[in-house]
């Protein structure tokens, strides 16, 4: 084979494994009834590849505070042969008040996600639903169990102490609240858009997220993430101004 030759096929490596890599998915959830990969099932899976090509792959961690929220930002370095690198970077928020962990777990699970997203996106691996471990379902399930059981009481204390035409009242007014959508706070919003940002398909969802944290606390960490998945999909963000403009069109019209 040629020297040419050689340097191209050093240069389709990381296309290689996006297409071959199978890391299985070795973790169970019982709630949902599916199995799932964990970092360590990717790691696991692409060690044998980068032996075999000579390539090298670097995970690291970065904390900020953005506003009242903790971000951590995983970076994934992919360098082949050649020296050539790649970088992908993933964001998780950190809930260091997180019920039964301590903040070491949290920073662990939040560098886990973002490690595991990073390389999701280096290596095109589609992983939707996977972050439903048991963990969180046990402590959303019990969420949900005990706000069941506090709107029960509530509702047999109002029985016991109104009349009749009370009582449908109130039926009606809690019918009424539990139609009505959730509304999230600005730092959950901010969570769930990192999300989205880094599972982005097209420059019109950066965008959205771009003028929704215009002129907030969050919008620099909401940059730094679209940032981030343009340069992976070779996309153009649009400079801040050109945001606020859409913005303002938008109020116009």
């Amino acid at each position: 084979m040629s020297q040419q030759q050689n340097q191209s096929a050093e240069l389709d490596v990381l296309r290689t494994i996006q297409q071959e890599l199978k890391a299985p998915k070795s973790k169970h959830n019982k709630f949902g009834n599916f199995y799932y990969r964990s970092l360590e099932d990717i790691l696991e899976g692409v060690k044998p590849y980068l032996a075999q090509h000579g390539a090298s792959l670097v995970l690291t961690d970065e904390v900020q505070e953005i506003g009242s929220v903790v971000v951590l930002t995983a970076k994934a370095v992919f360098t082949d042969a050649t020296g050539k690198q790649t970088v992908v970077t993933a964001h998780a928020g950190v809930d260091i008040n997180k019920k039964g962990m301590d903040v070491a777990q949290t920073f662990g699970a939040s560098s886990s996600y973002a490690r595991k997203y990073a390389l999701n996106g280096l290596f095109l691996i589609d992983d939707t639903q996977d972050a439903d471990t048991d963990a969180y379902q046990q402590q959303t399930g019990a969420q949900v169990q005990n706000n069941q059981q506090s709107r029960g009481q509530n509702q047999q204390n109002a029985n016991g102490q109104n009349s009749q035409r009370g009582n449908n009242q109130q039926n009606q007014n809690t019918s009424q609240q539990q139609n009505q959508p959730v509304q999230k706070s600005m730092g959950q919003r901010f969570q769930d858009a990192l999300v989205s940002i880094s599972k982005a398909n097209k420059p019109a969802t950066l965008e959205k997220a771009l003028s929704t944290f215009n002129g907030t606390n969050f919008y620099a960490g909401i940059r730094k993430a679209c940032q981030a998945r343009a340069d992976q999909q070779g996309w153009e963000l649009p400079m801040p101004s050109q945001v606020q403009n859409q913005q303002n069109n938008q109020m116009h019209h």
